[in-house]
């Protein structure tokens, strides 16, 4: 039982430094571009030695793999749980489990939204995230995979824009409220294209 403990300790405390090195990346990157970034700045700034981030990473374009790979990760996992033609009429659902991702994080994408990196790192998960929304829609949504394609492109730039917008501003409307009326727009949108087979 003790050595399930202390398993569970270490567990813990490696997340916990992951965390503290990936979050320390983020910040860096709101101030200067990622190739200029050294890990020294990143392991003073985690308040931790180069050997322990050794331990856990190999370089800096590993720590931005495993921040892509986790936010892939989580969209699909929220994709995956989806009821596909339903999130078209009714997107609100999909947003607040968005929502919920965002909050339990809020200010790790508070940074990664004004990182000097975010357009890049974006493009990369919109693509991924388009790929398989294409393939799980494909067999329940009767538009031409085209159209759809230039569909989600424009959905999807509008979301990400929208939230960097309200990261950027001083956040008068709570992110509920920005989920809520996102979702209406899209909704109506998509209920229209449906509907009338554009």
């Amino acid at each position: 039982m003790d050595g399930v403990k202390s398993e569970n300790a270490l567990d813990k405390r490696c997340r916990k430094t992951r965390r503290a090195i990936k979050t320390s990346l983020i910040k860096l990157m709101c101030e200067k571009d990622i190739t200029d970034i050294t890990i020294t700045e990143i392991s003073d700034e985690a308040d931790i030695n180069r050997k322990t981030f050794y331990a856990h990473y190999r370089g800096v374009y590993d720590i931005l793999d495993e921040i892509e790979n986790d936010l892939i990760e989580k969209l699909f996992h929220i994709l995956d749980n989806a009821d596909i033609l339903k999130s078209m009429y009714n997107p609100y659902p999909l947003f607040k489990e968005l929502t919920s991702e965002i909050n339990k994080e809020f200010e790790f994408y508070r940074l990664l939204v004004q990182s000097k990196n975010y357009n890049s790192l974006l493009n990369k998960i919109k693509g991924t995230f388009k790929e398989r929304f294409l393939e799980l829609s494909k067999n329940t949504i009767k538009i031409d995979r085209e159209t759809l394609s230039f569909v989600i492109d424009f959905v999807a730039s509008g979301i990400t824009s929208a939230y960097q917008e309200w990261f950027n501003s001083e956040r008068s409307i709570s992110l509920e409220q920005l989920s809520k009326t996102l979702s209406m727009l899209i909704g109506n949108g998509m209920n229209s294209l449906l509907e009338n087979k554009i």
